[in-house]
């Protein structure tokens, strides 16, 4: 059952310097108890650390496109230019301010409950919910450094305002995340095994899964490539360690389910995954307007409110051309990632009535012959496919759904119904289609799971130089039920002579399409430049890339509010 938090925690007018704590403390507090006095009682402790979790929205909700656009798996939709925005951020650049602030804000919330769990009542949760708040401020920190480099690491609660900043050192920073997760996957941690915490509570497979992956990160920080903008942390256990603790997350099990199964709106708690953020319309203050972004994006842009039934979506990013080719004939992930059938102008009867409602569209793969496109209209026992406009998705001058006339894939993104939708994440529930709005969707967000720690493990392994370790972490991935389309076993079975980083870059985008892991993906595998310049349809030129100091721009501006409001000196970060 899906843990719900209430949203004590509102908007605050804060700067980066953050203001003292207790000014969104009191906003948690609805007596005239003082808040001192009501965050040392059990209640009014386990509202904080609700509190705080209801803070993780923000980063995916308002920010989720800096963990996607300006890479080679999405591009622009009905809404131009959202790709080549992300390279020409400054230091004012509003999205980049507000998801600094908004990490922030989640730190100092995540402070205050540990400051307040030494004073607190005594209780049987107070030691687990301050190692829940250890984690959650960890993964803050993680975010944070991926995207910003080394920022100021605070680990104290403010009670007045704070001016002075520093920026920690990059080896400050991993060392921090490396005793921090360590910890809180140990037999020593508080927090409870995933099994007792459910997908929505951190647990220790989840601080598991987070110290699998900033050692991994870590690990390329070794002053080659981008990255030698950056100081050399790496460490020459990084890698070791990387697959080591990832293969102890995995345990010699296999995935059980299918990408369908695991993602199914009906499903979310299930053993794919180790932690998500939560959605429910009785945990927002309005359903029909607050919820997660994610089944709005990659797709092309399905009408208005004419069309109530279509799920909502923004047209601002759309998967590439690029990221359909990357499926092979005998990949089933491909059916499971995307809508391939759109049933008679109504988004949701694919799943509602998949028996009677005629297919409209017909989002044939890049791969289909026209014996392969004859044998799916012949595949039609209740009769809906004899009118389906066929949409080959590959096609250079491939019909578009909208009007019916030929148009290139480029051409078609930014049409209405021009190229399938991502449908991984889809809230098919009544509620939802009946609340129809581009943030309706109570669909959780999920930040660690099963399958990418496979995909950790091989690139780990592939950087100790151990591809056939790699391969069979692979390979086990492809054993997920529904992933290997059957006659395709051998074209499907990996080798090690097939690994290599560009490989494993492409098994990351078949299996994780859509989730909010490609930027950074780039960035710590030294292949940002090269795959945003080499690969986006919407032609990202390296010159863009780089700012007029010549540095390439693998991190966000520090924002300039921050700089200007802190009494310690902060150096921008290259290209801005």
């Amino acid at each position: 059952m899906k843990r719900i938090y209430s949203i004590a925690f509102w908007a605050m007018a804060v700067t980066v310097v953050l203001c003292g704590c207790s000014d969104f403390l009191d906003q948690d507090n609805r007596s005239n108890v003082p808040s001192d006095e009501f965050y040392e009682t059990k209640v009014g402790f386990e509202s904080l650390i609700n509190s705080t979790y209801s803070t993780l929205r923000d980063i995916y909700n308002s920010s989720s496109l800096l963990f996607i656009a300006g890479t080679d798996l999405y591009a622009d939709g009905k809404t131009q230019g959202v790709v080549m925005s992300q390279y020409t951020f400054t230091a004012d650049e509003g999205t980049v301010k507000d998801f600094y602030v908004d990490c922030y804000k989640g730190i100092q919330l995540a402070n205050s409950v540990i400051a307040y769990g030494e004073t607190t009542e005594e209780s049987d949760v107070r030691l687990q919910y301050i190692d829940e708040a250890r984690f959650i401020r960890a993964w803050y920190y993680f975010v944070l450094v991926q995207q910003f480099g080394p920022v100021a690491l605070n680990t104290t609660m403010f009670d007045a305002a704070e001016m002075n900043h520093e920026r920690s050192t990059l080896a400050e920073m991993y060392t921090f995340l490396m005793e921090e997760f360590t910890y809180l996957s140990s037999s020593s941690s508080h927090l409870p095994d995933r099994s007792a915490s459910g997908v929505g509570r951190a647990s220790k497979q989840a601080a598991l899964f987070h110290l699998a992956k900033v050692y991994l990160t870590r690990g390329w920080l070794d002053g080659t490539g981008y990255e030698a903008q950056e100081a050399t942390v790496a460490q020459a256990t990084d890698f070791e360690n990387a697959s080591r603790v990832a293969e102890q997350l995995i345990n010699n099990t296999l995935p059980s389910l299918s990408l369908e199964e695991a993602f199914d709106i009906h499903n979310e708690e299930n053993d794919e995954f180790f932690w998500s953020i939560q959605y429910s319309s009785i945990a927002v203050n309005d359903p029909v307007k607050e919820g997660s972004r994610q089944q709005a994006l990659f797709g092309a842009y399905l009408g208005g409110s004419e069309k109530p039934r279509n799920k909502a979506t923004d047209g601002t990013i759309a998967p590439a051309l690029r990221l359909h080719q990357m499926y092979a004939r005998g990949d089933g992930r491909l059916e499971q990632t995307f809508m391939l059938e759109f049933h008679e102008d109504a988004y949701f009867d694919f799943y509602t009535s998949p028996t009677s409602t005629p297919v409209a569209f017909y989002y044939a793969p890049w791969w289909a012959t026209d014996e392969d496109i004859a044998a799916w209209q012949a595949n039609d026992p209740y009769g809906l496919k004899n009118e389906a406009i066929i949409s080959k998705t590959v096609a250079e001058g491939g019909i578009s759904p909208s009007n019916g006339t030929p148009a290139s894939y480029r051409v078609r993104r930014s049409h209405d119904y021009g190229v399938p939708c991502i449908r991984k994440f889809d809230d098919y529930t009544e509620s939802s289609v009946s609340n129809r709005d581009i943030n309706c969707s109570m669909h959780d967000v999920v930040v660690a799971r099963l399958g990418e720690v496979y995909l950790i493990a091989a690139e780990a392994y592939l950087k100790q130089n151990q591809p056939g370790e790699a391969a069979r972490m692979i390979n086990n991935l492809r054993k997920r039920p529904g992933t290997i389309k059957e006659g395709f076993e051998r074209e499907m079975t990996v080798s090690a002579e097939d690994i290599s980083i560009d490989f494993i870059l492409d098994e990351r985008a078949r299996e994780m399409a859509g989730e909010y892991v490609r930027w950074t993906d780039l960035k710590r595998t030294h292949k940002l430049v090269e795959y945003a310049t080499a690969y986006n349809e919407d032609g990202i030129a390296e010159s863009a890339m780089k700012g007029p100091d010549g540095k390439y721009k693998i991190l966000r501006p520090i924002p300039q509010a921050s700089i200007d409001l802190n009494q310690a000196e902060v150096e921008q970060n290259p290209g801005y």
